[in-house]
């Protein structure tokens, strides 16, 4: 396989690596992340199933961690595939527009897949 050393081409659907990182959630009782946060964060997440973004994986750092998400700035991540940067940015601002900027951090990276290991289309 050559190689190709020019600058890396934007994929289509852009690859996306979300950052979630809880802030004032741990300023919060049992009772406002049960009756208000959580149900809030479940329709902003599921909501983007409609916007053309494909869910390609979550990881979750909380087997070995507990409390603030300390030098790594994260408690999970989401890997999506999603279809255009306008989209991208609809997704993070779903944060801001509901609140849940005040409990969580979200930020978006984009990439592409990495080219040993997923076959290009």
């Amino acid at each position: 396989m050559a190689i190709e050393h020019g600058a890396p081409k934007v994929p289509s659907p852009l690859r996306v690596f979300m950052t979630f990182e809880s802030t004032g959630w741990f300023n919060t009782n049992g009772q406002e992340k049960t009756e208000k946060i959580l149900p809030q964060l479940q329709e902003v997440v599921l909501s983007w199933r409609s916007n053309g973004s494909t869910l390609l994986g979550t990881f979750d750092r909380d087997i070995l961690t507990a409390g603030h998400a300390g030098n790594h700035g994260w408690h999970a991540c989401f890997l999506y595939d999603v279809p255009d940067l306008q989209t991208v940015s609809e997704m993070t601002h779903s944060f801001r527009a509901t609140g849940l900027d005040r409990y969580f951090r979200l930020e978006a990276m984009i990439g592409r897949p990495f080219f040993l290991l997923e076959e290009q289309k």
